[in-house]
């Protein structure tokens, strides 16, 4: 062994036991002599013509220091630490005991050797999601930045790398208050901080496809028409055309169909529409049958060539006016909840696997239909709905804090472009909401103006429309713009918040009535694990029971989240009683329960677990509740299905020979 390895020995072993003895390995701070480690990249993981694209999750460096400029990166007194991403700095602090969660700047680093193959080609950066603001640097150069968390965005790193060199990538990312950044600080949720989804590392052809959206305007049993819009970027000033090709295969991989577009005369950008020869007798998507087709894309410009895929579904849906949803022709009964990205132990951060694994689970208790609250999700969300058969309300996370300026007005907007745009082709997505609650505790001085509200609501409509005209709008709660969406969901807490369960039918009837195509988000109640009681409540006679239609922000009214005793019995009650009225209507939309999952939030520090709303159907480590055998009890399909409530209820109480009821799923 060398002299300088042995040094290094040295201080390695110097370093474990001083964060031994410190109690910190996890958070232990990492030495410049070990920069070389974050290196590598995971491995390839699409490798198409002259396309390739690495996972770039393993072996960031980390650090909270106050760093104000790049170039202090290497200082001395900058400790860093190693991980691996998906990564917030909030997986703890946001649910501990103490007020407030860290919401600050934080630095990540990482060396990457750039091979050669990068001299003719476009180098990128690929974020899924980073939380909520970040600038990207490299070799110390401002490369890019974006504004706004939940969305991917592409930075253009080619001018900054060095080819067959070490170069540092650094992102400066930030979840500091800011008005001007929706969701609004005021939302039931908390804004975790960091780089929270996956990072790519793209090498692309001069001539590349930046993106491909497929449209399929009309589609019936018997044909189902396809249409692309194709935009192509060309960096190379030599290609004046290329050949386009379009290959369409079905859901078993067979051809179906073909088409081809020559280009001459190429700008540096170039958007193509091209319509493929009908489909007949397409193989619909539904939740019962989610039948995935395949669009291959590749470009040829006689120099290199560049190819995707993209999945998507043939279907067609309708929302009847006071009536019910139907997909492809046939009526369905919408059955849903709703999911925020959150884990315990992992925040928002989490792998790919979790986040299948909820959508799993959502599918498994029989629902079909998935509200993704209150913001676009990681785009393994969308990939397993539509592969599992899940329709999906998604939504722009415009959540509470009014309507802000032109700045504010500004980013909404872009923000809403940019979901559309990458959730495009998803089959599983029928409708886009423009946000929640939106009037409620405005940021801005006139911010909860009426008229402002809907000023803006109008426009945000109006886009969605414009860059997808087949899709349905929607937006909760904000009760004077239920005209301007195309589906309204009112709120009806029947037995939570106000009423009693037993109005349930009574309430949603009136909502049927008043609005043109209603459907029903948000009803449930909050819950303890292992808390049960003999006679649980239902709310007569101590509590007005249509006091929710007559004051629909719940302010100021007795109800049972104050009064009741948030026993898994009561919710269980409250859950057979919604599923029992709305399975039984001809009439109904359908409706989502709040919400599938435990979650954690700022404005919660009174519950009996601070910090965490309680309402799922599953705690945060995914453990179902009595409440989730309800749902699933009424909905699956597995003749097999049996549940006996509760395992948590191991002693009862009562006189010998006392009879007890058990309840059976």
């Amino acid at each position: 062994m060398n002299k300088r390895k042995l040094i290094k020995l040295i201080l390695c072993f110097i370093l474990f036991f001083l964060t031994i003895f410190n109690g910190k390995i996890v958070n232990s701070g990492i030495m410049n002599t070990e920069r070389e480690e974050t290196k590598s990249f995971t491995g390839k993981i699409e490798s198409t013509a002259d396309r390739q694209v690495y996972l770039l999750n393993n072996n960031w460096l980390y650090s909270e220091s106050k760093i104000s400029y790049v170039n202090e990166l290497n200082a001395a007194h900058v400790s860093w630490q190693k991980l691996d991403l998906p990564h917030t700095w909030n997986r703890f602090d946001a649910t501990d005991n103490n007020p407030g969660y860290r919401r600050d700047v934080s630095w990540y680093l990482k060396d990457i050797d750039i091979p050669d193959i990068a001299m003719n080609r476009v180098v990128k950066l690929y974020f899924e999601g980073v939380n909520i603001s970040c600038d990207i640097y490299v070799n110390g150069q401002m490369a890019g930045s974006h504004i706004g968390g939940y969305v991917g965005f592409r930075v253009d790193i080619k001018p900054y790398i060095k080819i067959g060199e070490t170069n540092t990538i650094a992102v400066r990312v930030d979840n500091s208050v800011d008005k001007n950044i929706i969701p609004s600080q005021k939302s039931d949720f908390f804004i975790f901080g960091g780089i929270s989804r996956d990072v790519w590392l793209e090498f692309l052809p001069a001539t590349y496809i930046d993106y491909a959206h497929i449209v399929t305007p009309r589609v019936s049993a018997d044909q189902a028409q396809t249409e692309i819009l194709l935009k192509i970027i060309n960096v190379n000033p030599e290609t004046d055309h290329y050949r386009v090709n379009f290959v369409l295969y079905d859901p078993d991989r067979q051809v179906v169909t073909q088409a081809q577009v020559e280009e001459n005369n190429v700008p540096d950008e170039n958007l193509i529409t091209v319509t493929m020869p009908e489909v007949k007798n397409p193989l619909l998507w539904s939740p019962d049958r989610p039948h995935l087709y395949t669009m291959q894309i590749s470009i040829n410009n006689g120099k290199n060539t560049d190819q995707i895929e993209q999945k998507f579904g043939y279907r067609w849906y309708q929302f009847k006016e006071h009536g019910p949803f139907y997909l492809n022709g046939k009526r369905l009964l919408l059955r849903g909840t709703h999911r925020h990205e959150e884990f315990a132990g992992y925040g928002n951060a989490m792998p790919d696997s979790l986040h299948r694994r909820d959508i799993a689970m959502i599918k498994e208790m029989g629902a079909n239909f998935v509200r993704l609250a209150h913001y676009p999700q990681d785009p393994e969300i969308y990939r397993a709905c539509d592969e599992l058969g899940l329709l999906v309300w998604d939504e722009l996370p415009w959540c509470r804090g009014g309507v802000g300026g032109k700045v504010w007005k500004a980013h909404t907007k872009r923000l809403l472009e940019e979901q559309i745009s990458q959730n495009y082709n998803h089959p599983s997505i029928i409708l886009w909401s423009l946000g929640n609650e939106m009037y409620w505790e405005p940021d801005f001085s006139n911010g909860g103006n009426v008229d402002s509200l809907r000023s803006f609501l109008n426009e945000l409509n109006d886009l969605a429309h414009k860059l997808d005209p087949g899709r349905k709008t929607a937006i909760r709660k904000f009760y004077d713009g239920d005209d301007i969406v195309d589906v309204f969901s009112p709120s009806i807490w029947a037995g939570w918040y106000s009423g009693v369960y037993k109005s349930y039918q009574q309430g949603i009837t009136k909502a049927r009535d008043k609005y043109k195509r209603m459907f029903h988000a948000e009803y449930g109640g909050a819950s303890h694990v292992g808390r049960h009681t003999e006679n649980p409540i239902t709310g007569e006679g101590m509590i007005k029971e249509d006091e929710w239609a007559e004051k629909p922000i719940m302010i100021g009214i007795k109800k049972i989240s104050s009064a009741g005793d948030w026993s898994e019995n009561y919710l269980v009650d409250l859950f057979d009683w919604h599923l029992h009225v709305s399975e039984q209507l001809d009439w109904f939309t359908g409706n989502a329960q709040w919400a599938f999952k435990d979650f954690g939030t700022p404005l919660r520090p009174e519950n009996a677990i601070p910090y965490i709303n309680q309402k799922g159907l599953v705690d945060r480590e995914g453990r179902p509740k009595d409440a989730y055998y309800v749902f699933k009890s009424y909905w699956t399909t597995d003749p097999k299905f049996c549940y006996i409530e509760s395992p948590t209820w191991t002693e009862r109480t009562g006189t010998p020979g006392e009879k007890k009821q058990v309840c059976v799923y």
